[in-house]
């Protein structure tokens, strides 16, 4: 058996939270809805017993935040973190800033490193999410 679930988009649309009062309550709704930041590496060989260790970087304040799932099956490296933890681990500061806000547009860079025998590749992608809450 063969597929794939892919959704490319990094906009993510929420309703307002009714009853959020902080900018933290937002994080904890948002972080409830599941929503997730996605990631994935096709590696040329088997890396099932590699050490791998991934993290997501906000690249204008250089806070960083452990993905907080990384698995490996045969030749693939995937893992995520929710949006609702990098809101508040990475953007909350920012956040605070423009609060309350409809619509937020937040860089980050994932950097994945993978390393087998005395071997080591290192993977960094930078891209920006968008967070929103239309009326």
């Amino acid at each position: 058996m063969t597929g794939t679930i892919t959704n490319t988009s990094l906009s993510y649309t929420f309703k307002p939270c009714t009853h959020c009062k902080t900018l933290k309550d937002v994080c904890n709704y948002i972080y409830f809805q599941g929503d997730t930041l996605c990631f994935s590496i096709h590696c040329n060989q088997n890396i099932e017993h590699a050490a791998v260790t991934a993290y997501f970087e906000n690249p204008l304040t250089h806070a960083i935040y452990k993905a907080e799932r990384v698995e490996k099956v045969k030749t693939t490296v995937y893992g995520f973190s929710l949006v609702g933890s990098l809101l508040e681990k990475l953007y909350f500061t920012a956040l605070s800033k423009n609060y309350p806000f409809k619509t937020i547009a937040l860089p980050f860079t994932i950097y994945v490193t993978i390393e087998k025998h005395n071997s080591r590749a290192q993977y960094a992608l930078a891209n920006t999410m968008y967070v929103e809450f239309p009326d």
